[in-house]
């Protein structure tokens, strides 16, 4: 008797085992350069928030790379990856024909600001359609107009402030900084959109899987307050009107 009781205690405590290692599960985060969301692989508001991700998770280890920003999404929709962020909810495009999923929790809002040539006085956010106009590589499912697609914030906003072209629509953060660092004098700027910005995942079973647990990491750092002391600098945005 005593010796079935050893045998069923260790059957217990190896099933017990078996699930543990099943439910363990190691997070790979692929994050696109874009300062100063990442900066680098140990810089950067949303590496930061990873950071505490990783601290936080239980169930295994969040580890994560940074790559250019194609390469970060092409990570995830191939499967390299579990997930990547930040990436902005196109208002005109169904979930379903998107090659990727959308996260349940949305991580911050984003104010994208039109720039202008301060001598056009006529562009304004309701008739840039009419306008030659830069947008970012891989936005382009953001506008319901036809845009250029540009590889960097510098060169468009070279282009607006000499006239090349009409305006350059980008988020405010990223934007700005590269303005003000590039102090470039004949630019104005406008208000055009705000956009969601959520995690990206695979379409699959596992990318819903991440996302709960994603949405529950997230949770906890609310509830303690390490969520909002990291994204302090771009949780609450709303639109600055300072000028060159």
């Amino acid at each position: 008797m005593l010796k079935v009781g050893k045998h069923l205690i260790m059957a217990v405590f190896c099933f017990c085992l078996m699930l543990v290692q099943v439910e363990a599960r190691d997070l790979k985060a692929s994050l696109p350069i874009n300062p100063p969301l990442v900066e680098s692989k140990d810089k950067g508001i949303l590496v930061d928030l990873v950071k505490a991700m990783a601290e936080e998770y239980k169930g295994g280890r969040i580890t994560w790379e940074v790559w250019p920003p194609a390469r970060a999404m092409d990570n995830v929709e191939k499967g390299k990856a579990d997930f990547e962020m930040p990436q902005l909810v196109p208002p005109n495009i169904s979930p379903d024909k998107l090659p990727f999923m959308f996260s349940t929790e949305k991580i911050f809002r984003v104010v994208f600001v039109l720039y202008t040539n301060k001598n056009n006085k006529d562009i304004n956010p309701a008739n840039v359609s009419k306008y030659k106009i830069d947008i970012m590589q891989g936005m382009e499912g953001l506008f319901d107009f036809k845009a250029t697609s540009s590889p960097d914030i510098g060169s468009s906003l070279k282009k607006v402030d000499i006239g090349r072209i009409d305006g350059f629509i980008f988020a405010m953060p990223e934007g700005d900084a590269v303005l003000k660092k590039a102090d470039l004098k004949n630019i104005k700027r406008l208000e055009y959109a705000k956009y969601d910005a959520k995690i990206v995942l695979n379409k699959s079973v596992q990318g819903k899987e991440v996302d709960k647990i994603l949405t529950d990491l997230i949770g906890k750092l609310k509830t303690n307050g390490k969520y909002q002391r990291i994204m302090a600098p771009i949780l609450n945005q709303k639109f600055d009107p300072w000028q060159p």
